[in-house]
């Protein structure tokens, strides 16, 4: 094994070769992750929004100068206009009220949705209902109503026009708390349809397709390579010849820059083995890639520690076991004895068994990667299929082993799955079905029951068999 060097928290600046069409740019990167950190806070968005409305109260004080010009010309309606200071302190003080009251409301509104989501849906979904664009944008709208309302309320008194009332200003104050209102009714619209499981579990499966549909773009911007001889001749020579790069943080490897890591190798000629894939963990001390010449060590450490997140939570951006676990976690909550919910546990199982079908109908990963010469220069964990078949379906099994209506619903699904994923990937889905049977059996179900399993069993046997021999099942 030879050296080991420490992968450090520092950030060095390494430019990737410019100039190919393939790789992104360093302004692509920069929003992706600027993407990537300020998606799943909640402060983010409702701050942007404030800011935006201290501009556009300057715009709107910018205005009232027009207005307050005798030769100036009228931009607001009559019945936006005040009719005197104290008028205006009055309708103001009201919407300021209001406007104070609904945000304080939706906050706790949001705060009582995680809470519902995390008990019975699970705590992994609290970043996705963090990163609601409806939710964000309601409270960034109800902040800056707050704001607009204050700033104008505190000018009033400032000599703006012949009554005193900044009209622009004002008017500007009274059509957005207007639809701050407008957005409320809209907030709790959506609160109302997102909470539900069989809607929390559609999106969530979303987002795996979002997922598998980036993975998919950056396999082909990249150039991975279809060749696992060249692959695991690469993999092999690392092996013998490189050194380890080790962690000195613990979390979850949650993003690799893979576009970094292809430009600093094919700069610094060296190649790099990725020992951990996006979603797991990783503890302090532990190897994390490997580097073949052992003299590149230093460009690789460099570019590791710039482009490894690793951070506390597990997320979706390049992690498809991720999603699947989600979906799985709300099939285990349903099927628990606390709340017996067969019918959402059957609803998992079905967007579970729809996202396998996609997975099932890709190209196998060699996780090769290739550099602009044609090499194998970096070579990363990829997720193989048996493996994201049993994520999917190996605790729902387990859990619901004792439920006839489950144990028919997965195996009608896995004859499904037969039909959609290619022939290599046949022998995951029998051994699912043999697994799910022998389940169900020694639960001792009823004869009736037990025949049910039995047929549903062997419908996927004769699907699987069909497909080996060619022919289309039906």
């Amino acid at each position: 094994m030879g050296q080991t060097l420490r992968v450090t928290d520092r950030a060095v600046t390494i430019r990737a070769d410019a100039g190919s069409r393939f790789r992104r740019s360093r302004l692509g990167v920069w929003f992706w992750e600027l993407g990537y950190r300020v998606g799943p806070n909640l402060w983010v968005i409702p701050f942007a929004c404030a800011a935006v409305a201290v501009g556009l109260f300057a715009v709107s004080r910018r205005l009232d100068r027009l207005v307050e010009d005798p030769g100036g010309i009228t931009i607001v309606p009559e019945f936006l206009v005040a009719r005197s200071p104290a008028d205006a302190a009055l309708v103001l003080s009201g919407l300021l009220a209001a406007l104070a009251t609904a945000l304080a409301l939706v906050f706790s509104t949001s705060v009582l949705t995680f809470s519902l989501a995390t008990s019975q849906l699970g705590p992994r979904l609290i970043r996705r209902f963090i990163e609601d664009p409806v939710t964000q944008f309601s409270l960034g709208t109800l902040l800056g109503g707050v704001v607009v309302c204050t700033l104008t309320l505190a000018s009033i008194r400032t000599g703006a026009g012949p009554e005193g009332v900044p009209e622009v200003s004002y008017a500007t104050s009274v059509l957005l708390a207007l639809a701050c209102f407008f957005v409320i009714v809209l907030y709790v619209h959506r609160v109302a349809t997102t909470i539900q499981a069989p809607q929390v579990v559609a999106a969530v499966v979303s987002d795996l397709d979002r997922t598998v549909t980036e993975l998919d773009l950056d396999r082909r911007r990249v150039g991975r390579t279809d060749d696992g001889p060249a692959v695991e001749s690469c993999r092999a020579a690392i092996r013998a010849e490189g050194v380890d790069l080790l962690a000195d943080r613990a979390g979850f490897l949650q993003a690799l820059d893979l576009d970094r890591l292809l430009g600093v190798a094919e700069r610094e000629d060296f190649r790099l083995e990725m020992l951990r894939r996006p979603g797991q963990f990783i503890v302090a001390g532990e190897p994390i890639a490997r580097v073949s010449p052992p003299s590149a060590m230093r460009a690789a450490t460099s570019v590791v520690a710039e482009a490894v997140e690793i951070g506390a939570n597990r997320t979706r951006v390049q992690d498809v076991e991720f999603a699947l676990y989600q979906v799985v976690e709300i099939g285990l909550r349903a099927l628990s004895p606390a709340i017996n919910d067969t019918f959402t546990g059957m609803t998992c199982i079905d967007w579970l068994t729809a996202a396998l079908c996609r997975l099932g109908s890709m190209p196998a990963e060699t996780g090769g990667l290739l550099g602009r010469d044609g090499t194998v220069r970096l070579v990363e964990r990829t997720v193989p299929f048996d493996r994201q078949v049993k994520a999917a379906y190996d605790m729902l099994r387990q859990s619901g082993a004792g439920n006839p209506a489950v144990v028919i619903r997965l195996l009608d699904d896995l004859a499904t799955l037969a039909r959609h994923v290619e022939v290599v990937h046949l022998g995951s889905v029998e051994s699912q079905a043999d697994a799910t049977l022998a389940g169900a059996l020694l639960r001792s179900p009823v004869p009736a029951d037990a025949a049910d399993v039995e047929e549903r069993h062997a419908r996927v046997g004769a699907v699987v068999a069909e497909r080996r021999a060619g022919t289309v099942p039906t």
